[in-house]
């Protein structure tokens, strides 16, 4: 059985917890950006002695100002009556501290069929050993 397997097993709902988060907020932007062509992209591999899932789509990305924000308690870019500003802080606080691992995002161009798109890439590391 692989680590990463194993992984999941013994941590299944924290880390769907962070993963759903994650698919929430892409769907949610992806609404907002009004693309007809929608994507999310879920890339799952390891990397050295780490477990990496990268979670990127194709809305646009996050306003640069804000990615330095973006994990804070309270902080939000939705109208108050959908989002309570926690979900990525508890995604956060769940990677870090139960996994001893790290979260980031940043903005991302990339090639897909030949098509050119950006948006923002969520992606979470966690130590395997």
């Amino acid at each position: 059985m692989t680590k990463i397997l194993l992984l999941c097993i013994y941590s299944q709902n924290e880390l769907l917890q962070v993963v759903l988060n994650i698919l929430n907020n892409a769907k949610d932007a992806l609404k907002e950006f009004r693309l007809e062509d929608r994507k999310i992209f879920i890339t799952i591999y390891q990397e050295e002695n780490n477990a990496v899932i990268s979670i990127k789509d194709n809305a646009g990305g996050i306003p640069e100002k804000l990615l330095p924000k973006i994990f804070d308690a309270y902080f939000t870019t939705k109208h108050q009556s959908q989002g309570t500003g926690l979900g990525l802080y508890m995604s956060y606080q769940i990677i870090t501290n139960r996994f001893g691992g790290m979260i980031d995002v940043i903005n991302e161009e990339y090639l897909y069929h030949g098509a050119k798109y950006k948006g923002a890439n969520f992606k979470i590391i966690i130590p395997l050993g």
